[in-house]
């Protein structure tokens, strides 16, 4: 425990480190974010679904009238018939059985045309057909690559041993395409043939061999016998120094060990000066055990290498150690975007521990009152999700960020809190919004800019919030220059303004938004969901006959309209019947005559 601790005592300077690097501009911090990661509450409540699709439905006869075709000696219509098997196999036809032992009798004949043999083997691999694997092997031995590529996945994908010997032999000549020597090795893996440990030792060490074969034969032993490798990982350590491919090698050697050498290799492997090796062997030691990667952490978690990075925050999470929470924190602004994303989620996991949740909203709190756009972003997620009321003011503040990621992180953050209180300041904030896309000043284009003002009008309206409601009445009229969003947001909330109060001229104003739907630009999809949606919770009894008319399809509309329907009648709207099936899976190249 002497090595934990030193480690812990090393951690309030990373946290000040990683704070001076603040500013620091990273790749791909030109790109905007990903604003639909937040929730948008008007595609919650209610929740609309589409409606199941019909099962596939067959031809009767069609099994029958595929045989028939198949024991014609046609080699062209056979392979066509053996394929569209396989397609209706894996769209659950039932019934075809009946046809391997046919399509092993031509898989086997004589001076079968190559292609029907390919098609025949395809198929009863994908019937899942295991009795033969003897014939597929000689197949794939005396037909070729266009065979072998076939049958030998499957072979391994059934961990069958009846080409182990050929498998051996191939890796051990080293003579054979790298397609077919990729073929054996991952065939020996699947198998754990411990027989090929010579071959595959031979292959690695092969220096004028391909790389990605060198690879695959390595990580091979590592799954077979990564105990009996440690010798061949070590010197492969030392000439690592020279070349960086070595080290990879060593890595995949003992990918499966965990023992107290293998762990002591491993340490010095994280050690190494190239860092995607470092990530490596910082994955394997978290694997084995979490608290290995620690003692790491000082000198690793400065790395340029986001994946260095994870591990060590994985590891610290894990460790679940308050001296962890201000670091932590303090990777909130960090310049990769998962990173920053996973190490927000682990603090709010964090803080369902009382002894650690102080300890958090405090470090959080210092990085959202920072410059840092990035951590100011992750810390209104971290307060939206711990519901800390107190942060509502920053957030309010952080609506006029310049940068569209902390717009919309502020915007969301706020729906979380649901704070009274500033929901004035949140007015005026999507007003002024309001008016500049209006005005042109602003632009639907620009980032974030819709999707916070979508967030601002789900936010009074959840919270019932009705001095809004003339902003939003602007939003209803159809406009494409406020976004995608803003408008069906604005249509939601409305809707929740007005329950079962009908209010004539909105109810008008949102029938004619419903049926907007022809035209060379029609109206938004998801306004006239919205509007459906608004006009049930409304009780709109005059817009029923609207409602009705979208409610015969199988979309979201018409489940809008559906769910609309028995909120004004109070009782269920039976769904619409099935079409006839007209997939063109269903229209397969030979089928019966219909009466």
């Amino acid at each position: 425990m002497i090595r934990l601790n030193l480690v812990s005592a090393s951690l309030l300077f990373l946290a000040l480190a990683f704070t001076a690097d603040a500013d620091a501009e990273g790749p791909g911090d030109e790109v905007p974010g990903r604003f639909d990661e937040y929730e948008l509450l008007m595609l919650e409540r209610p929740r609309l679904s589409l409606m199941k699709t019909q099962d596939l439905e067959f031809p009767d006869g069609l099994v029958e009238l595929w045989m028939r075709a198949l024991r014609r000696k046609e080699p062209e219509l056979q392979r066509l018939v053996i394929d569209t098997m396989a397609m209706a196999f894996e769209e659950k036809l039932e019934g075809l059985e009946i046809a391997v032992e046919d399509l092993v009798t031509l898989a086997s004949a004589e001076k079968q045309d190559l292609d029907v043999v390919r098609a025949a083997l395809q198929t009863l691999v994908v019937l899942d057909v295991r009795d033969h694997q003897k014939l597929f092997s000689d197949l794939a031995i005396s037909k070729g690559a266009a065979i072998s590529e076939i049958v030998e996945p499957a072979l391994a994908n059934w961990q069958s041993r009846v080409m182990e010997d050929v498998w051996i032999g191939r890796v051990k000549e080293q003579a054979a395409s790298p397609s077919q020597m990729m073929l054996a090795i991952k065939g020996l893996a699947a198998i754990g043939s411990k027989d090929a440990n010579q071959a595959l030792q031979s292959l690695v060490m092969n220096s004028s061999a391909l790389r990605k074969l060198r690879l695959a034969a390595a990580h091979t032993l590592g799954v077979v016998a990564p105990q009996e490798q440690m010798a061949l990982a070590n010197q492969l350590l030392e000439r690592s120094k020279q070349q960086v491919l070595d080290a990879f090698l060593g890595l995949a050697l003992i990918d499966g060990a965990d023992s107290t050498d293998a762990v002591t290799l491993l340490g010095e492997f994280a050690r190494h000066e190239n860092s995607a090796v470092q990530s490596l062997a910082l994955g394997h030691l978290y694997r084995i055990d979490f608290e290995l990667v620690l003692p790491h952490v000082n000198k690793l978690l400065g790395s340029r290498d986001v994946n260095v990075r994870r591990w060590c925050a994985k590891a610290l999470v894990d460790g679940e150690k308050g001296d962890a929470v201000p670091v932590l924190a303090g990777l909130l602004n960090d310049v990769n975007p998962g990173l920053r994303s996973f190490v927000a989620d682990s603090l709010v996991d964090l803080a369902m521990a009382p002894e650690l949740k102080p300890l958090v909203l405090s470090e959080v709190d210092k990085v959202i009152n920072g410059e840092n756009w990035r951590g100011c972003e992750q810390a209104c997620v971290v307060f939206g999700r711990l519901d800390y009321e107190a942060s509502a003011v920053r957030m309010v503040e952080l609506l006029g960020h310049p940068r569209g990621d902390v717009k919309v992180a502020a915007a969301w953050g706020l729906t979380q809190l649901r704070v009274a209180e500033v929901l004035p300041d949140m007015l005026d904030h999507a007003d002024s919004v309001f008016e500049g896309l209006k005005s042109g000043q602003l632009d639907a284009g620009m980032p974030g800019v819709t999707f916070q003002l979508a967030h601002l009008c789900l936010a009074f309206g959840d919270q019932g919030y009705t001095p809004a409601e003339s902003l939003l009445v602007k939003l209803v009229p159809k406009s494409y220059d406020y976004g995608q969003y803003p408008r069906p947001a604005a249509v939601w909330s409305l809707g929740v303004f007005h329950k079962d109060d009908p209010e004539p001229r909105l109810v008008a104003s949102l029938v004619e938004r419903l049926q907007d739907d022809a035209g060379m630009v029609p109206e938004i999809e998801l306004v006239r969901i919205m509007s459906a949606v608004s006009l049930g919770r409304m009780n709109a009894e005059s817009a029923k006959e609207a409602l009705e008319e979208y409610a015969v399809n199988t979309n979201l509309l018409s489940s809008a309209t559906r769910w609309g329907i028995e909120e004004i009648t109070g009782e269920p709207v039976p769904l619409p019947p099935f079409k006839p099936t007209t997939n063109t899976k269903n229209q397969w190249f030979l089928t019966p005559l219909t009466p």
